[in-house]
């Protein structure tokens, strides 16, 4: 990104900015530097370059929140907003394993671990946030776009290892298609309405999330995991043209 592009963003933006990008590389660099050490041989530039990708898709997808959340004020960082960009940075780790897989033994299981540490930090920052009071548009909007990342880079690290059918990819990029979807209606002028509450939305996330770490740990096998994945699948995509159909007004 370049410094004339930034400037279009007011001074409190971008230093906000930067300090999330902070905490991002040094969590990341702290990573590799532990993968580094336990992978025989290092880390092959392929695995590197992934993540640099995955990192500067992480730090422009915090830029656009923090802008969008400015204007209400509440753009101050939290211990929340930290353990989200903690999982930012966990899930930046994860998607270099699209690009080469880990070794056989103790390494086969980092995935699984970073992907775990990405998901279930859902839980604490949200946690967190409601029990010290300090509960913010920013975090709550950037809990979201963690969350839409972890199941992205998830699902492609399942269908590149085998684990899961090409068609999951869908469940990845679901929610991309219909925040774009939506953009492009507003663009035009179309009407686009309020989600309504739904007691399905997050446990049909969660089922997501759960069936992407089976597959891409070592246990339970390629077989279990896409039929798992597969029946996941279903759900979670209807859910999806639910929504789209709500905010569309075609319910």
């Amino acid at each position: 990104m370049s410094d004339d592009s930034l400037a279009t963003f007011r001074p409190d933006v971008r230093r906000r900015w930067g300090e999330a990008t902070a905490g991002l590389l040094c969590a990341v660099f702290l990573a590799i530097t532990v993968l580094e050490h336990l992978w025989a041989g290092g880390l092959a530039l392929e695995f590197l370059v992934v993540v640099a990708v995955a990192l500067a898709l992480e730090s422009l997808l915090v830029l656009v929140t923090i802008d969008r959340t400015s204007v209400s004020g509440t753009t101050t960082f939290t211990l929340a907003t930290g353990v989200t960009i903690a999982r930012a940075a966990a899930v930046a780790v994860l998607a270099g394993f699209v690009a080469t897989r880990p070794p056989s033994g103790p390494l086969e299981w980092a995935p699984g671990a970073l992907f775990a540490v990405a998901a279930a930090l859902d839980a604490v920052d949200g946690a967190i946030a409601r029990t010290t009071g300090t509960e913010t548009d920013l975090g709550a909007r950037l809990d979201v776009e963690v969350d839409a990342f972890v199941v992205f880079v998830g699902s492609i690290l399942a269908v590149t290892a085998g684990a899961a059918p090409v068609a999951f990819l869908a469940v990845g990029i679901a929610r991309y298609l219909f925040a774009g979807s939506l953009w492009w209606r507003q663009r035009r002028g179309r009407d686009v309405f309020e989600l309504p509450p739904s007691r399905f939305r997050r446990p049909l996330g969660a089922l997501a999330m759960l069936a992407i770490w089976l597959a891409i740990l070592p246990v339970p096998g390629h077989g279990v995991s896409r039929a798992v994945t597969t029946i996941v699948l279903v759900p979670v995509l209807v859910n999806f043209v639910r929504d789209w159909l709500f905010v569309t007004g075609r319910d």
